[in-house]
This record gives structure tokens, sequence and C-alpha cells, in this order.
């Protein structure tokens, strides 16, 4: 008896100890984090999503503010800032590389339930940021005007751009710890804490925007590059206040500022195999680009081409952002479940992020060829502008439910470690063949910027047919890392 009154005392014991741990209030961090590795799929990928996705939305906004702004100064300052943003981006698509890294092993580490490792995988991501920084900057600054004249600006439009890219190159590396930091806070499954912090970065930026290109106050007008400033302070900002958050112990990402900071070799390595591949893709997508300026520069519609393609591309952005942030959605949930050693979920999860992106980029692709030449004309007043705006966004939207459907598979693709396939898919059409075909088109057929245009937009279809099959045969789930 008195032994059954022990065992019966234990019980309650461990009863009481249960519900207590049930009942206790839950840590910050967990309850900003969400598991994909379990739980109702759809409902998980929604929660992890919809914060990406506002995200996005934020970021885009901020664009269409810059180019509104801008637009106020004139034709040449609209182009002048599209030429100067594609080249910036040209040379820092590094960030990617790392960023990719990062959320991947992130994300991967915390499937794993290891979440030590992923704060070491965001102390080397900073690390990188100020090397590469400090690498970066000089030469951004120095290369700036040539890389410009290589995409065929001149005059007033060759001169603005270049001080606007020098501008924004000092703030590189604050640049990179905003994206390298945010992507290891979605890889841990914390995309709502990114979402605030993106608020305050772009609210800031547009109130600086205000200030800065137009002189309000005591601030002085500094135009164009008011614009560049304005990203190079509210990053700055951004950066200190990310900083904070993963070393205040309060959230997925617990990182103290005081421990040792040391290379890690290792995590280098890893990170650059899974980021390497994404950053060629976005350095030779870019290069792309480059050329399509140069493209549209040598036809008769020259600057205003390209001044009305700079518009389309702010509105178009929407929808690829959009793809963009499911795209992270679908790193963080197929890496989280390829960590946790259930493939099958991971690939449930690729599909179900691809197709809400396709559905999601389909109904935007409508209302944008629908609502073409009002979208167009709100950032601007010139009537050529507004004609050649109006074609390039209802060409390149037509193309917008195949980016939704590349970036859906190719982001389930490098979560899964696969970081080649979708690299060759965008080398074969949208490095080879929508540039080439962009040229046969406009200058050898004559058609024009439309020429371009159609060139880029088939190129996006032929790649997201090709991911999605390389996607579809699974041989990503036997990828180790």
């Amino acid at each position: 008896m008195p032994a059954d009154g022990s065992e019966r005392q234990a019980s309650l014991e461990e009863c009481a100890e249960l519900c207590d741990q049930q009942t206790a209030p839950v840590p910050p961090a967990t309850r900003r984090r969400v598991d994909l590795t379990e739980g109702h799929l759809l409902r998980r990928i929604v929660l992890l999503a919809w914060p990406i996705v506002a995200a996005s939305f934020l970021q885009w906004v901020m664009g269409v503010a810059d180019i509104k702004m801008v637009g106020q100064l004139g034709p040449e300052a609209i182009a002048a800032v599209g030429q100067s943003r594609q080249a910036v981006f040209t040379f820092m698509t590094v960030i990617f590389a790392v960023a990719t890294g990062t959320q991947v092993l992130s994300a991967r580490y915390m499937g794993e339930r290891t979440p030590e490792r992923a704060a070491e995988v965001t102390r080397q991501a900073i690390i990188l940021s100020v090397i590469f920084g400090v690498l970066i900057v000089p030469l951004g600054y120095y290369f700036s005007p040539s890389l410009l004249e290589m995409m065929g600006a001149r005059g007033e439009v060759h001169a603005a751009a270049t001080g606007y890219m020098r501008v924004y190159f000092f703030g590189a590396i604050s640049l990179m710890i905003n994206f390298f930091v945010i992507s290891a806070l979605r890889g841990a499954g914390d995309t709502l804490t990114p979402l605030w912090v993106l608020l305050g970065i772009n609210s800031g930026n547009i109130l600086f925007d205000w200030l800065l290109i137009f002189g309000i106050g005591p601030f002085p007008e500094l135009g164009v590059e008011g614009a560049a400033w304005a990203v190079v302070a509210s990053r700055t900002i951004g950066a200190l206040i990310l900083l904070w958050i993963v070393s205040s112990g309060r959230f997925a990402i617990i990182m103290p500022l005081l421990a040792r900071w040391r290379v890690d070799l290792g995590l280098w390595g890893k990170m650059f195999y899974i980021g390497v591949p994404s950053s060629i893709q976005g350095f030779t997508r870019n290069l792309a680009f480059l050329a399509l300026f140069w493209i549209l520069n040598q036809t008769e519609a020259g600057r205003m081409a390209v001044a009305g393609y700079t518009v389309s591309v702010q509105l178009r952005m929407f929808g690829v952002m959009f793809g963009l942030a499911l795209m992270s959605a679908a790193m963080t949930a197929v890496s989280q479940n390829m960590g946790a050693a259930d493939p099958e979920r991971a690939e449930r999860s690729g599909w179900t992020v691809t197709w809400i992106s396709v559905g999601a980029t389909t109904f935007m692709a409508l209302m944008f060829i629908s609502l073409a030449r009002y979208l167009i004309g709100f950032f601007t007043d010139d009537p050529e502008t507004i004609k050649w705006g109006t074609i390039a966004l209802v060409t390149l939207a037509s193309a917008l439910p195949f980016t939704g459907a590349s970036m859906g598979f190719s982001g389930a693709l490098r979560g899964a470690g696969d970081t080649l396939s979708p690299l060759y898919a965008s080398l074969i059409f949208v490095s080879g063949v929508g540039p080439a075909l962009a040229y046969l088109l406009t200058v050898t057929l004559d058609l024009g910027p439309l020429g371009a245009w159609i060139g880029l937009a088939v190129a996006s279809a032929l790649q997201a047919l090709m991911v999605g099959w390389i996607f579809k045969r699974g041989r990503w789930k036997q990828i180790t890392l």
C-alpha cells in the first residue's frame, strides 16, 4: 500500500508539472516562430508567408514613392534612377549568395532542432557583410561612370545616374546586414519581426526621399542623389535595429554580440556552396537586364523607351516581389522539412507555395494589363513615356504567372540544397535566349522596343517550364548538407 501511495503521489506530481508546462507563458521567440515540420501544412505556410508578402509590398511601395518623387524631376531623372539601380544590383549580387546560404542553413538547423548553429550562421553572415562591404564600396564608386556608359547612358542621364550610384554604394555594409539578418530570421521561421523592421525602414526611406530630393526645411535639395541618400540613411538605422534584435535574446535568432567573433571557414563553405549559384544567377540575370537597357538605347525611342520601361518595371515589380516573397517561403518550408528528414512533406510544401504564387501573380497580371495606361500615368504626364511604359507593362505582365511559378519552384529547389538547377535554367533562358531574342526582334527585325520586351517575356516562360520539370523529377530529395 505505501508503494501504491508513492506511485500515486509521483503521478500527481508529473501531472502537475505537465499542466504547468502547458499553461506557462510561451517565450516571445517561440510565439513569433513558425515551425513548418508539423501541423496543418497550408495553415503553417500562410502564417509563414503573409509577413514576407506584406514586407515585399512595403518594398514595392517604397520603390513606387521613389519613382513618383523622382518623376517630378522629369523623364531623364526616371531613366537615371532605373539604369543606376540595375547597375547597383549587378554589383551587389554577392548579397544574394550569402543571403540565400544564410536562410537555407538557418532553416535547416532549426529543422534539426539546433538553434545555436542557426545563430552562428547569422554571426558569420555579419562578418561577411563587413568584408564584402569594404571591397564593394571603392569598386562601385570607381566603376559607376564606366558601367553606366556601357549601358548607353549619356549626357544628363549619365551624370544623374553616376551621382545616385556613388551615394548608394556608401550604404553597402548596412544594406548587406539588413539582407543577411532578415534572411536568418526568416529561415528560423520568424517572418513577423522582419515585417515590423521593414515597416520602419521603408517609412523612414520615404520621409528622407521627400526631405532630400526636394530640400524641405533645413535639408539640402539633392534631386536624384537625395533618393540614394534616403536609402543609405534608412538602411543604416535598420542595420542597428536588427543587430539589437538578434543580440537581445527575445527573438528566434539568439546571437550575443559580446561572444567571440571568429571566422568559421566550414560554415562559409556551406553558405557559398548553397548561395554562389544563386549569386551567379542574379549576376547574369542583371547583366541580361543591362543588355536590355543597351538594346532599348539603340532604338529611335531611346531614353523615352528606357523611362517608360523603368516605370513599368516598378509596377510589375509588385508581382515579382510577391513571387520573391513566396520563393523565400518555399526555401524555408522545404529546408525545415529536409532538416527534419521528411522529404515528402518538403515536396508538398514546394507545390503548395508554387500554386499560391501562380494564382496571385495571375491576378496581378490581369490587373496590370487592364489598367496599364492609368497606372503608368500615375508616375508621369509625359506622353511618350506613358506610351512606351504601357506597351512594356502589358507585354511583361503577360509573363508574370510564369515568373511566379519559376520563383516558387526555384525557392523549393534551393531550400533542398539544389541551387545549380535554377542557375542552369536562368543561364539558358534569361541570360541567353532572352537577350538574343530581344536583339533579333528589336534590331534585326526592327520591331523597336516591343521586340525587347517580347524576348524577355518568352525567356521567363521557358525558364518556368524547365525548373518545374526539374522539381517534379524529385532528385533534390537525395541532397544532404
